[in-house]
């Protein structure tokens, strides 16, 4: 396939793929808001001046901005070169020639919009390796220096294509280094994180299942699905698949490169949304707790001293609240109080 084909195909695909993102970005900064609302207004003496002033602190609704501005960019920028290509470029009858010209000015801010989006992925992705991780520094060291690299061999990136001479291509020694180190980089952090990432999920699913309580519950699906979200497995997968067909020397890399903005922002709103919709092990946890919260009833008397009920809801909200922020090993039986300084 040639670089029109490839280019046709990319603004199907990537519209696709925006549409998806466009969705999950509106439902994650309703989900956002709604917490903050929600937490909030649960707190006594909160204004509604101060819950909005929290709201912009939060990282995951800062992030979810910007992203949504860098996705959206690219996607226009890329539906503006389809019709340069075909309308005004020469009148429209060399669009093969307008999508080998690296130097084009609409190719070096498609470029740009591009590493934008991914610095934002490489430092949620960083972001959430520290909380799920219970904010342990340590384990955030590399992911940023690699994020900080990448910062700066980005911005070198783009600054090569705007210096191409017309008729260099892509492939030159000089980019192929730049590119694949950049490209290096963030597939390093991507690794890293997801790497992390489920192991601590696959981790805590695996304490609990040492749980009685849990024994009978079957967890592999949910697993599977909570670490491809949580680990940010696309994001991984799409920037791999790139590297790959760069180093190929493939007309391909077009089309993996300028739908990286998009897989990211898919892969990371699934994210923001499991966390605010508290899709996760926490809704398995409250049935579970909810068991033991039964098994005094069989020795107390009467046999309705602690209503069911009311310690399922209590203990798994608190459950949930904690998951927004980080995972525990396992989950343990405690009272509301236990987890209000996780929060």
């Amino acid at each position: 396939m040639n670089a029109v084909g490839i280019n046709l195909a990319l603004a199907c695909v990537e519209s696709a793929l925006y549409g998806i993102f466009f969705v999950l970005a509106i439902t994650s900064l309703a989900v956002i808001v709604g917490r903050h609302t929600n937490r909030s207004s649960s707190l006594s003496g909160r204004s509604c001046s101060s819950s909005s002033d929290r709201i912009w602190m939060s990282p995951l609704f800062v992030a979810t901005i910007i992203l949504f501005m860098t996705v959206t960019s690219h996607w226009l920028v890329s539906i503006h070169r389809t019709f340069d290509a075909f309308l005004y470029y020469e009148g429209g009858r060399d669009p093969m020639g307008y999508y080998l010209t690296v130097e084009a000015p609409t190719m070096v801010v498609s470029t740009a919009f591009v590493v934008a989006s991914v610095i934002v992925g490489d430092i949620i992705l960083t972001y959430r390796i520290w909380v799920v991780w219970d904010r342990r520094w340590t384990l955030i060291v590399f992911p940023a220096l690699c994020t900080l690299a990448y910062v700066v061999l980005g911005v070198s990136v783009v600054q090569l294509f705007a210096s191409y001479s017309p008729g260099e291509s892509i492939f030159m020694a000089d980019a192929r280094l730049r590119i694949v180190t950049t490209a290096g980089l963030t597939l390093a952090t991507n690794l890293y994180g997801t790497g992390i990432i489920a192991y601590r999920i696959w981790a805590s699913n695996r304490s609990m299942k040492h749980d009685r309580a849990f024994s009978m519950v079957g967890l592999t699906m949910t697993e599977a699905l909570v670490i491809f979200i949580e680990s940010a497995a696309l994001y991984t997968f799409w920037t791999l698949f790139f590297l790959i067909a760069f180093a190929a020397n493939s007309l391909l890399e077009q089309f993996a490169f300028h739908c990286i903005p998009a897989a990211t922002g898919i892969s990371f709103m699934l994210i923001v949304v499991r966390v605010g919709l508290g899709f996760h092990w926490s809704q398995i946890a409250g049935v579970g707790l909810s068991f033991v919260g039964r098994r005094p009833s069989t020795v107390r008397k009467p046999p309705l001293a602690y209503p069911p009920r009311a310690i399922t809801l209590s203990v798994t909200r608190t459950i949930e609240q904690e998951t927004d922020y980080s995972l525990r090993h396992a989950p343990e039986f405690r009272s509301t109080s236990d987890y209000e300084h996780l929060a």
